[in-house]
């Protein structure tokens, strides 16, 4: 079933929906837009043809098959509280809409990719502008819903998709953007030690050795969760070190 704007706008707690069937970039829509959509506002497509995500990587979104969609939202300056932790909790929102629907073994990986089965089911990119002292930010979020015909040139990593549980993508868009609208609006209220404990518990890799990657660099330590700044703890050599969001990947060692 195609994507359906009357019933997504119906879903929201505010903004305006728009659906496309063929896109460059959701993302890049509302980063063209934004001074010309209310907070809120969501950009789904059918099928876009530059979708992009974390560190300048291509972001595959087969047509008419998974989820593919971004969401506007603006903070004054006064509002904006440990935004680099946000995207952690977008990820949550996510696992937990996954949990209610009943799928079992949903996982994230620090900061942000939502995992199930350990294998990389969704993943989020946010990008943001500032202007007249407010902060806008677009959030990018692609779901693996079903991967039967697969770009191999684009998808270079084990990835999974949900087609076991024949879910409906209009359904599905429904019951996530009004958790993220509510979120997004009480975290400047909350802060980001609201969700820590929530967050770890789905944490992918607690408790086991990994590396962090951050360009030749390769930062070995056993996995000890998270901080309230939303910032990697890893236990190297019996003390432990916080590691901030960036542009680093984090791997099973």
């Amino acid at each position: 079933m195609k994507l359906n704007q009357p019933d997504l706008q119906a879903a929201l707690l505010c903004g305006e929906a728009v659906i496309f069937d063929e896109i460059d970039s959701t993302n890049e829509y509302l980063l063209r837009e934004y001074k010309h959509l209310a907070a809120g506002s969501v950009c789904a497509a059918e099928h876009q043809t530059a979708g992009r995500g974390r560190r300048g990587r291509s972001w595959y979104s087969g047509k008419n098959q998974n989820l593919c969609f971004s969401l506007l939202w603006r903070y004054s300056a006064d509002e904006v509280r440990q935004v680099s932790a946000l995207s952690l909790v977008v990820a949550l929102v996510l696992a937990e809409s996954f949990t209610e629907l009943g799928i079992s073994d949903i996982q994230i990986k620090w900061p942000n990719d939502v995992y199930y089965q350990g294998k990389k089911l969704g993943g989020i990119l946010i990008e943001s502008r500032f202007e007249n002292n407010d902060y806008y930010l677009v959030i990018g979020i692609g779901l693996n819903l079903s991967m039967d015909q697969v770009d191999l040139n684009v998808v270079n990593q084990p990835y999974a998709d949900l087609s076991a549980y024949h879910l409906e993508r209009n359904q599905l868009l429904q019951r996530i953007v009004p958790q993220l609208q509510k979120n997004l609006k009480i975290y400047p209220l909350v802060g980001f030690e609201n969700y820590v404990e929530r967050w770890q518990s789905y944490d992918l890799f607690y408790g086991k050795p990994v590396k962090l990657l951050a360009g030749d660099t390769e930062i070995h330590g056993i996995s000890q969760g998270i901080n309230d700044k939303g910032e990697l703890l890893l236990e190297q050599t019996g003390k432990i070190n916080a590691y901030a969001i960036g542009e680093m990947s984090l791997r099973a060692q």
